[in-house]
């Protein structure tokens, strides 16, 4: 299977692209900084941004036309933490920008044919709260997701999600929760529990390693077990 990944340098990205050549895929990976990346028999990376259509393109069908897309982009901000500022190079709709993009390129690349028999399927590494996965929070967390920097992440999810529904593309958007590290990389990656799109039955406590994430990434582009669905993603 080949596949197209958007955010292949970021956190998650790098470990959704560690797991997609581990599996024997082969991927195209757009980035700012090809340097960024190491080097992979199976790894094409292409210079260049996900806001310019023309590079997109160039990467959906560079060496051959991706069978799936995954998508890792976030905001950038001024440090790791999520209730960071946005970084000054960022806006606050980076995500739904690049999201049309894609769609406009992949129109381009694919054609406008039957959309839900033609590839390529795009998952998008989407977050909880967004969509009708708010309402399964605690008010805390409704709390800190609405009134601190969280919330540009939170709206413009929620646009992505809609543009990427109302493209009749094949989808996924991963509603990963709240995310923590495994403490140790030799470790196995922990199994992954899926909610339903709204996140009913969600403890509080409950969170998603970022390793995990990573590997339900690449397994639902693999499979046809969620698509259509916006599932909510915890250990």
């Amino acid at each position: 299977m080949h596949m197209y990944m958007t955010g292949a340098s970021g956190r998650n990205g790098s470990l959704a692209l560690a797991q997609v050549l581990e599996r024997g895929h082969t991927v195209t990976a757009l980035v700012r900084n090809p340097a960024s990346l190491p080097a992979h028999a199976n790894l094409t990376v292409l210079e260049g941004s996900p806001l310019r259509q023309a590079d997109v393109e160039r990467a959906l069908s560079t060496p051959v036309r991706a069978d799936a897309v995954i998508g890792t982009l976030s905001l950038a901000r001024t440090s790791g933490s999520p209730f960071a500022p946005l970084r000054a190079d960022t806006t606050a709709d980076f995500m739904s920008r690049a999201t049309r993009t894609l769609l406009a390129a992949v129109d381009a690349v694919y054609g406008a044919g039957d959309k839900t028999k033609t590839t390529p399927k795009i998952v998008i590494n989407s977050t909880l709260g967004a969509g009708d996965s708010w309402s399964s929070m605690g008010w805390a967390f409704r709390l800190l997701f609405s009134q601190t920097p969280m919330r540009f992440g939170v709206a413009d999810h929620n646009v992505v999600d809609r543009l990427v529904r109302e493209s009749g593309r094949r989808f996924v958007l991963a509603r990963a929760a709240r995310l923590t590290e495994q403490k140790r990389d030799e470790d196995p990656v922990a199994a992954v529990k899926v909610l339903p799109d709204n996140g009913k039955g969600l403890g509080v406590a409950d969170a998603i390693t970022r390793q995990s994430l990573a590997l339900w990434l690449v397994v639902a582009a693999e499979q046809d077990s969620w698509d259509g669905k916006s599932p909510v993603l915890i250990n």
